[in-house]
Formats: structure tokens, C-alpha cells, sequence
């Protein structure tokens, strides 16, 4: 979400061609203007996970509203064409450097959005419990799991993938994105830094002190969010959003927000739907994350900006992932204004 741990990248000759590919692509941004291909920067800020705020009404449900799959999935003659170049080089393109002219076609076209599917994923991770040495392992495999999952989705589109770095925290700190702890947020990523920031026992403290030994769904739904905003960086979507409305109103940049965090949302109900056998995601664990998910809303904490979606949105589009765990099915840039307001 925005403004929202640590394993060193591990480069071997793809890394090392990786990174030779975007030194030429910013040397050549700096001196050819707006035509040229740089990576866009959404903002400085960290795109977070809101408190939860559970529904005042005792018992109360969220319905996810059912939006159901789009019309029509079209890449697009750029999606094709790069994919096309990528697989000729025997490299994958990285979607991360664009044009400014190709914000749109990044967000409504993306390559990662022909990919199917996602099948299954093996996963195995202890029980966490509120012991910041038990959280800790439980993070690390689940993002294991995670990094398994995403990494080959990339490989299906033909597109450079790195892991996020993980900064799972036990004591207070800063990084690129600001201080953390912060007290509005339950965790955040940084885009300057590619860094999922949760804290260990922060998490459950801002997650509606959820006891994680008897349901780590919630926990779970937190950091497949997070490293959804990791994906959408990697795809080239969370600069394109930016670049499309950083010189525009306040109210154009919360919308392009909204279908961002929601999309996010979608992301990880995709990588949940999963691993739901191996995890334990059962139908009860499930509609009581619907639910926290539904108090994460914009008009469920009173007065606070409208750049993450309604509670019924916020929950929908997660279990929107959950229901068709197809990426396609995650275009937010697509869809009405009324489906991510």
C-alpha cells in the first residue's frame, strides 16, 4: 500500500546483466528527455497497510462485492513485443524502465497479466505466535514461499524479477521511506529500496492483537499485500500510477492510489488461494481476514484520506484474488471508477 524483510540479493551472471541493462537505460534517460526510456519513482513515501479497524457491529460480515472476470484480457501489441525482444536476447526485459508515453499501456497492459493462473504453491512455514523469534521464522518462510511464486509468474512474462529485502524489525529504526515504527501503519514497502518493513511484535499490536497461534491468516494477508506492492514495482506499475498523476490534483492522485492498494489486494488473494492447502487456510480463517480486511477501509476509521478503497472494496478485491487467483483478474486500471472507489 502506500506510504507503507532482509535477504541479500544473490546476483550471478543475470544480475550482472540485470544491472548493466539499467546503468545504459538511466545514462541514457539523463540525456534524452521525455522520449527516453528511466524508471519512474512513485513519490518518496512508503505504501503501508493501514490499522485494522474491525466493524462496530458485533458479528457483523463483509460481503465482497463480486466484480467477476474482465470482458476481454488484451496485452496489447507492447506487451507482445517485448516479451518477443526479451526472449531473443535470452533475458528478460525489465518493466520497471519505461517511457513516459508507456505509463498506460504498464498499468492496463502489463505482461504479467497473460500468465494464467497460479498454480499451487509448495510451502511449508512454522506456526507463528505472538515470540518475536516465532513471528520471524514464520515471515521468512512464508516470503520464501512468496518469492518461489512471483519469481516464476515473471519467468511466464518474460520479465526480470528480484526479491524484495526483508527488514523484519524487533527494535525501532529508519530506512529510505522514513522512521519506523509508525503508528498509523501495520507494515509498509519501500520502493527506493525494494524493503518489506513489519515489525514483529508491531504487527500484532496493529492487526487487531489477533492471537497469530490460532489464525496467522491475518498475518499472512499482511505480507502477501506488502510484497504485492513489491510486484507492482517490479512489473513497472507502481512507478507508471505515479508518473500518470504526480503533477495532477490531490484528488487524481488519491483515485490512481486507490486502484493501486486495491490491486495489491487482488495480488495477494491470488498467492494466498495458493497455499490455502498447505497453510491451513480454512473457510473460517478466511471470513474473519474478509473482515479485518473490511476495517481496513477508507471510511471505516473516521476522516482519514481516501487512498486505499472502501471496506467493501478493500475486502473485495482480496477475495477476488482468492476466487480466480488468475493476475488478469487484478486490473484495477481497467475496471469503473465505482469497483475502486
Amino acid at each position: 500500500m502506500r506510504p507503507r524483510g532482509s535477504s541479500p540479493l544473490a546476483f550471478g551472471v543475470f544480475g550482472v546483466l540485470a544491472m548493466t541493462f539499467a546503468a545504459v537505460v538511466v545514462i541514457a534517460g539523463l540525456a534524452g528527455g521525455d522520449g527516453a526510456e528511466v524508471p519512474a519513482t512513485p513519490g518518496v513515501g512508503p505504501i503501508a497497510t493501514k490499522n485494522a479497524e474491525l466493524p462496530p457491529t458485533e458479528g457483523a460480515e463483509a460481503t465482497p462485492p463480486r466484480f467477476g472476470p474482465p470482458p476481454k484480457l488484451d496485452l496489447g501489441s507492447m506487451g507482445e513485443s517485448e516479451i518477443a525482444l526479451a526472449a531473443r536476447k535470452s533475458m528478460g526485459v525489465d518493466l520497471r524502465y519505461m517511457r513516459r508515453t508507456d505509463t498506460t499501456a504498464r498499468l492496463k497492459r502489463n505482461p504479467l497479466y497473460g500468465t494464467g493462473t497460479m498454480r499451487p504453491t509448495s510451502c511449508r512455514a512454522p506456526r507463528p505466535s505472538t515470540r518475536p523469534g516465532d513471528m520471524l521464522n514464520y515471515l521468512n518462510a512464508v516470503t520464501g514461499c512468496l518469492d518461489r511464486a512471483w519469481a516464476g509468474k515473471f519467468s511466464q512474462a518474460g520479465a526480470v524479477f528480484l526479491q524484495p529485502r526483508r527488514v523484519y524489525w524487533s527494535r525501532p529504526g529508519r530506512g529510505p521511506c522514513g522512521t519506523y515504527p509508525n503508528p498509523r501503519f501495520a507494515a509498509y514497502y519501500c520502493p527506493s529500496n525494494r524493503g518489506m518493513y513489519i515489525g514483529l511484535t508491531h504487527l500484532v499490536q496493529q492487526t487487531g492483537r489477533t492471537d497469530p497461534a490460532a489464525n496467522h491468516v491475518p498475518y499472512l494477508a499482511v505480507l502477501a499485500h506488502e510484497y504485492g506492492h513489491h510486484v507492482q514495482t517490479m512489473a513497472g506499475i507502481g512507478g507508471a500510477w505515479w508518473w500518470e498523476v504526480s503533477n495532477r490534483s490531490k484528488a487524481a492522485q488519491d483515485s490512481h492510489s486507490r486502484r493501486n492498494e486495491l490491486q495489491a489486494q487482488c495480488l495477494a488473494g491470488v498467492f494466498i488461494r495458493t497455499v490455502r492447502n498447505p497453510l491451513g487456510v480454512t473457510g473460517s480463517r478466511w471470513n474473519d481476514v474478509l473482515r479485518m480486511e473490511y476495517g481496513r477501509g477508507d471510511d471505516q476509521g473516521g476522516g482519514g484520506p481516501r487512498d486505499h478503497g472502501t471496506g467493501d472494496h478493500y475486502a473485495g478485491w482480496l477475495h477476488q484474488g482468492w476466487k480466480y487467483a488468475r493476475i488478469g483478474y487484478c486490473n484495477t486500471w481497467a475496471v469503473p471508477a465505482s469497483q475502486v472507489s
